[in-house]
């Protein structure tokens, strides 16, 4: 499953059993259009997804999905740089935006009184950023500050950016959404500008309104600021990742407290068949006291001081389900990746417990159930899943967890546990700061 980052600051809950159905509808110029009425607390939350990430870039201008994001917040032709911070601000609401992989998304949770201009903010953003260049060669040098705080001074950045590195040697999924600091440095306001002009248009985008609203009305005013904006034609050329053919190993140094383990295995893409028994495993490796490597590796046999992952699913190609380590002190790096190894071949061979699959099992619907009780959330994954075509999966999540057995479980760690699907990354420590930033993944 998707893990989405919650907006943690913003503590206004629903009931998951008072949420209705979403309705549906695309307008002509493409704009597909999700509305949800639930009038038990007067807020609503608006979400914007644009279907263009990292997977969208190429060399010499990697990470600029991102370098939109932030320009999307600097300025439009009908609404002032900073519009959407003060207007949340005012309203007691929140406000926020991310750039993964395969995705861009806004979003703002907000008195029922103001979410008409939380939604006019985000029409006039679709095909009217001024994208000043001089705000953009300021904000150029604020991405430029995060990739180096995120990245390059980051131990566990650089851990994490590395594997990708490494397990991908041709998809645009190499460089994470960040991307390489060069490119940030050199970007153009007209490469910039073509980039908007490329992926900014209703047929590539989702919209979803959920909270106190009347959603005829609601589809009224949806129709009122995006039924102008005119489509594009959307080409993609991303290039495949070609088979991996055997185990990758790198060495990597950077300043660290502790020796560091980076493991990476290719996983089909996000919504296939396997990527729920492919949760459960996560669960069942790294989540709570009952897990087993957190038991076997950190408590009992203190082969790693922390250590955890997940699968990390992809859009357009192969996944990569990943592992994230600090070694215990005088722990080789061969015995901390033979360690891992010993307990993903446990899960092969069916050495766990069928109560440990079912505190998996829990854990999964819990998660899934917590997703749905903050709007923010709950829209964002909702988002995701019916943009990109998977709204039956999501919805069927709960069943197809519940559904699955321990030899289907063995089944999926057979398959994609094997060497020859493997990245290593080792990171050694040096002297020197490390801002322990510990970034992963979407960028906000």
């Amino acid at each position: 499953m998707r893990k989405v980052v919650l907006v943690l600051f913003f503590s206004i809950f629903l009931s998951v059993n008072s949420f209705a159905e979403y309705s549906h509808t695309q307008l002509k110029n493409g704009l597909d259009v999700y509305i949800e009425q639930n009038n038990s607390l007067p807020i609503v939350n608006v979400t914007v997804l644009y279907r263009v990430g990292c997977v969208d870039e190429y060399n010499s201008i990697t990470g600029i999905s991102h370098m939109l994001e932030h320009m999307n917040f600097r300025g439009s032709k009908h609404f002032p740089d900073g519009y959407i911070d003060k207007l949340t601000s005012k309203y007691g609401g929140v406000d926020n935006a991310q750039t993964s992989f395969d995705s861009t998304v806004y979003f703002a949770t907000i008195d029922k009184t103001a979410w008409k201009k939380v939604l006019a903010f985000y029409a006039d953003n679709m095909n009217n950023l001024t994208l000043d260049k001089n705000k953009f060669l300021k904000e150029r040098s604020v991405v430029y500050q995060e990739r180096l705080w995120r990245i390059d001074n980051s131990a566990d950045g650089f851990l994490y950016y590395s594997l990708h590195n490494l397990a991908y040697l041709a998809s645009p999924y190499k460089w994470t959404p960040i991307g390489y600091a060069y490119d940030i440095r050199h970007y153009t306001i007209d490469e910039l500008r073509s980039y908007y002009k490329k992926y900014y248009a209703p047929n590539n985008a989702v919209i979803v309104i959920s909270g106190d609203v009347n959603k005829k009305s609601a589809l009224l005013e949806v129709e009122k600021l995006f039924s102008n904006k005119k489509p594009v034609k959307i080409v993609r050329h991303i290039t495949k990742e070609p088979v991996q053919n055997g185990r990758r190993v790198m060495y990597i140094k950077k300043p660290a407290s502790f020796k560091k383990l980076a493991m990476g295995f290719k996983i089909p893409r996000e919504g296939s068949i396997d990527t729920p028994a492919l949760d459960l495993i996560s669960y069942m490796l790294f989540f709570g006291k009952s897990a087993m490597a957190e038991k076997d590796l950190v408590r009992d046999n203190h082969i790693f001081a922390s250590i955890d992952g997940g699968n990390e699913g992809r859009i357009y190609d192969k996944g990569l389900y990943e592992i994230f380590g600090d070694l215990d002190k005088n722990v080789s790096f061969n015995k901390a990746r033979k360690a891992v190894m010993d307990e993903l071949a446990k899960i092969k061979n069916g050495k766990f417990s069928n109560k440990l699959l079912e505190i998996a099992k829990a854990k999964a619907v819990s998660d899934y159930i917590f997703s749905k009780e903050m709007l923010s959330s709950k829209n964002m994954n909702f988002a995701f899943y019916a943009g990109f075509g998977m709204y039956q999966y999501y919805k069927d999540y709960l069943k197809t967890i519940r559904s699955i057995k321990k030899e289907e479980i063995m089944r999926v760690a057979s398959k994609y546990f094997k060497s020859s699907k493997e990245s290593d990354c080792f990171l050694i420590p040096e002297k020197g700061k490390n801002v322990n930033s510990s970034f992963r993944g979407d960028i906000r």
